[in-house]
């Protein structure tokens, strides 16, 4: 297959921001550890653009245009869709944008800790890497889980019997649940929101030192 898309170097003055980029504009602390990305690769990779009279706007890169203009670069390298609808930009944004694929934590922990964690410190990557250090934390104890304890957490019949929990909680305790979820995920693969309530409730019995 040919590919009819052209990439070249684009002067960062001729670019312009998507103004129906449907992306969080991001933290200060996001951008930043975007711009130490950029820094540490020597790459910010390839923005997508259209033409739009004189000027090409970013279809996929939004975030990357802002750390490279505040970078203060002079050129970058684009892949030109040429002049094309904000319909067919659109969809083009969101297949680039989408997660095709979900991370097999279990080999990521592996690897993290074998091969990233023997060069770089937690704190080093935490400057340019996405995850927090909370995140790579757990993901250096995903060994420590003791899976014979998991593997006794009551069962229930997902098809049957099954009960609503329906409650009303503080932003605070919201946040909280929201980081619980994602620990779950890390250490035992539960991923729905039954599981890791079910996991949380286990664990707090089994850590309870005298009766409630």
């Amino acid at each position: 297959m040919k590919l009819k898309t052209q990439i070249v170097e684009m002067d960062i003055t001729d670019l312009i921001k998507a103004d129906w980029n449907y992306k969080t504009d991001g933290t200060e602390e996001q951008i930043e550890i975007l711009i130490n990305s950029i820094k540490k690769d020597k790459s910010v990779g390839v923005l997508a653009v259209r033409e739009i009279g004189d000027k090409f706007e970013v279809i996929d890169g939004n975030h990357r245009l802002e750390a490279l203009i505040r970078m203060k670069a002079k050129k970058v390298p684009c892949e030109n869709f040429g002049d094309i609808t904000k319909a067919t930009a659109i969809t083009i944004a969101r297949r680039r944008n989408h997660k095709w694929f979900d991370d097999d934590l279990n080999a990521y922990a592996k690897i993290f800790k074998e091969d990233v964690i023997e060069e770089y410190s937690i704190e080093e990557l935490e400057k340019f890497m996405p995850d927090t250090q909370e995140d790579m934390q757990n993901l250096l104890e995903v060994d420590d889980f003791d899976w014979d304890e998991a593997e006794e957490t009551p069962k229930f019949d997902e098809e049957e019997n099954l009960k609503t929990i329906k409650i009303l909680v503080p932003e605070e305790t919201y946040n909280l649940w929201g980081k619980w979820k994602e620990k779950c995920k890390t250490i035992t693969g539960y991923d729905t929101d039954s599981k890791a309530f079910e996991f949380g409730i286990v664990e707090a019995m089994n850590g309870t030192t005298e009766e409630i």
